[in-house]
């Protein structure tokens, strides 16, 4: 139920653990018993585990949502709450749910909602959230829950650290939308740099190039970084977060030919296949339109949401 990194680690761990391991094992009874009334057979009940955590961690964006998510929080000490389905592939069923201490310590009642045995929950997030090493600047707390026909098959609480890529990033497409700023494009190209493949970085970025030179009438010499403008750094902003397996939320502005859309709210879906110049957008109300970057605003400032299928 516990991991370590050695045996010397767990026996200098036996003293507070033993204080809730029964509590663990009589969990973990509970959960494997949920699993064989369900057909499930006693020797895969630790690869189902292994294989939801996996299933999880596929769905495009979906870690990177939770990460920022928990960043947000952090002040909070709070606990990431996640119900994942063993048939769904592409995370659409996935139920996300942000406990701050304030609720899971401080409320009594409030974890009942969520778990038959409230206090061994409560007492082993004391216990987490109590040790010396836990930084809430470099990790979080994560209990993965597992459903199957409606009833819970088994969870996990698991401590998470913080990746950088995905909070610098998110810091990097808040200043790219805030103003326009040289730097931030800057910012933007080394991000690239780090998290993809040499050669993919460079196509990336020669392709904000080429749109900057093309659409924007900015020309861009080869290795440099090009001018900003509201327009460009809408198009960058799509090309992290797409990178990044998020959606991109915007709010439609500046519109004449079509001024009773402007306020409308959707998301980005791509470029828009028939003019290189515009993007799709669906629409908060299921509907479409193609639009240009420079007519739209990207929204919902640090609130981040995975690309929905």
């Amino acid at each position: 139920m516990i991991t370590y990194c050695s045996k010397l680690c767990a026996q200098a761990d036996w003293a507070a653990h033993k204080v809730v391991c029964g509590k663990l094992r009589t969990a973990n009874a509970g959960a494997l018993a949920a699993h064989e009334s369900q057909g499930g057979r006693k020797q895969d009940f630790n690869q189902k585990i292994r294989d939801a955590k996996k299933n999880s961690a596929s769905v495009p964006g979906l870690t990177t949502e939770v990460q920022l998510l928990a960043w947000a929080a952090r002040s909070e000490n709070p606990v990431i709450y996640m119900v994942t389905f063993p048939d769904d592939i592409d995370g659409s069923k996935t139920q996300i749910t942000i406990m701050p201490r304030r609720l899971w310590d401080d409320d009594p009642c409030f974890l009942d909602n969520y778990f038959s045995d409230s206090d061994a929950f409560r007492f082993r997030l004391r216990e987490l959230f109590g040790q010396s090493s836990f930084d809430t600047n470099t990790s979080f707390a994560c209990f993965t829950k597992m459903n199957h026909q409606g009833k819970r098959t088994f969870g996990t609480l698991t401590q998470v650290g913080f990746n950088d890529e995905a909070i610098s990033g998110a810091a990097i497409i808040e200043a790219l939308t805030a103003a326009t700023r040289a730097e931030d494009i800057a910012d933007a190209f080394a991000w690239i740099e780090k998290v993809c493949q040499a050669s993919k970085a460079q196509e990336m970025m020669q392709y904000i190039r080429d749109r900057a030179t093309m659409v924007h009438d900015s020309f861009t010499p080869r290795d440099s970084v090009p001018i900003p403008s509201r327009a460009l750094n809408n198009e960058v902003t799509i090309t992290m977060m797409s990178r990044m397996g998020l959606e991109c939320k915007i709010r439609l502005t500046g519109l004449r030919g079509n001024a009773s859309l402007n306020g409308k709210e959707g998301v980005i879906r791509g470029q828009d296949s028939v003019c290189e110049e515009r993007w799709k957008a669906r629409m908060d109300d299921g509907t479409y339109v193609s639009v240009k970057a420079g007519n739209f605003v990207r929204i919902g400032r640090g609130n981040y949401k995975r690309i929905s299928p």
